[in-house]
């Protein structure tokens, strides 16, 4: 399993270790967010999308529920969707299945999920190649320990036979 782990001592930190990360993600990727009201999840989702080359406003999508935008770096992402998804006040499993997440990664894009821990609640699997945990753990007012981990390696290429 690969885990990283960084220490932001502001918000414009957590973006900037987001954005650089951002440059390391795959298509058919799913991002995890964990952690408190507060903790700087959607910080962590702008710096994501400037990362991307996505130039719009990254606003939560708390009532919305999901936003889109499209990737424009790096080349091996262009032109992908960029979901972020909140599901702070999804209830119960058949709200989670309302939002057509299915339909969300079959685009092969990213998707960056807060509150993650209703997906876990409900047992929704999600069919993507990669898939990270990030937590965001605040140590003090402006501080975050931010802890990235790997939950699953992408499927194994198809072998050959000579």
């Amino acid at each position: 399993m690969t885990s990283t782990e960084f220490v932001s001592d502001s918000p414009a930190a957590t973006e900037a270790f987001a954005a650089q990360w951002a440059q390391t993600l795959m298509p058919d990727t799913a991002i995890l967010l964990y952690g408190d009201l507060g903790a700087g999840k959607t910080t962590f989702v702008r710096g994501l999308a400037r990362g991307l080359g996505i130039t719009e406003p990254v606003r939560s999508p708390t009532f919305t529920l999901t936003h889109e935008y499209t990737i424009q770096q790096p080349s091996a992402l262009r032109g992908l969707p960029f979901f972020h998804i909140d599901l702070y006040r999804i209830e119960t499993a058949a709200q989670l299945h309302t939002l057509g997440l299915d339909e969300v990664f079959e685009r092969g894009g990213v998707a960056a999920i807060e509150w993650a821990e209703r997906l876990e609640r409900w047992g929704a699997p999600l069919p993507v190649a990669h898939l990270w945990a990030v937590r965001l753990i605040p140590t003090g007012d402006a501080e975050r320990q931010i802890v990235i981990e790997c939950l699953q390696k992408p499927p194994a290429a198809a072998e050959t036979t000579p």
